[in-house]
């Protein structure tokens, strides 16, 4: 039977879409509303898409552990230890945007550019390898989660690149890409919740089956 553990990867992923979105909105704010409130949202949603990032960690670690103790195959096992790797680098690549920004912010911006190109680059290397992880498996839901983790990669080595620009006082080029790149892992996180809500929803369906052939009623009240 599925518990919360199961559901961590999903409730993660909301994390991300929230996260994302929250950073995609501050990058599309700063021309309209100021420079700094555009940072500060910017900061906060990679704050929470890393803390997204670490409960999917935590649920695929534990999820790797249970696949351990039942002796599952050792695709399953490869799946989550690399899927947790992953997730782990991600949020790294996180923190340090949000603390990149933070300095940027400050004062200190060529400091912040710097950091957030690294940043972008960590967080890249982290999705791409969720998405060598997802594709493990082979199913259609696993090979769209395969793309929402490459579009979440693309969308954070574009903003490395536009902080590279940045650095080189390249400001309309940065800010642009800027703006792709946040949009395009607001796509990747949309992609990520539906694999992992209709594997969910597949999971559930196959559990009810069982149940049904077997007569077994957990949750059913039978009158006597």
């Amino acid at each position: 039977m599925r518990d919360l553990v199961d559901d961590l990867p999903l409730i993660g992923a909301y994390f991300l879409l929230f996260g994302t979105s929250t950073a995609a909105v501050g990058i599309s704010s700063t021309k309209i509303v100021s420079e700094n409130f555009g940072r500060s949202l910017f900061a906060k949603g990679n704050a929470i898409e890393a803390f997204g990032n670490t409960i999917q960690a935590i649920g695929r670690e534990k999820l790797y552990e249970r696949a351990i103790k039942e002796n599952e195959n050792e695709i399953e096992k490869e799946f989550e230890l690399t899927m947790m790797i992953g997730a782990w680098i991600q949020a790294a690549g996180n923190a340090t945007n949000t603390f990149a920004t933070n300095l940027e912010i400050e004062g200190m911006e060529r400091e912040g550019f710097r950091l957030n190109a690294l940043g972008g680059i960590i967080q890249s290397i982290g999705a791409q390898i969720e998405t060598t992880g997802a594709l493990m498996e082979g199913t259609q839901l696993d090979k769209i989660e395969a793309y929402g983790n490459q579009l979440i990669g693309l969308g954070a080595l574009i903003d490395g690149i536009a902080n590279a620009a940045l650095l080189r006082d390249k400001i309309i080029l940065g800010h642009d890409l800027l703006l792709v790149g946040s949009w395009v892992q607001v796509f990747g996180s949309i992609l990520i919740i539906y694999a992992l809500r209709q594997k969910r929803s597949e999971d559930e369906k196959n559990q009810y089956q069982l149940e049904y052939r077997y007569g077994y009623y957990p949750n059913k009240q039978f009158e006597w």
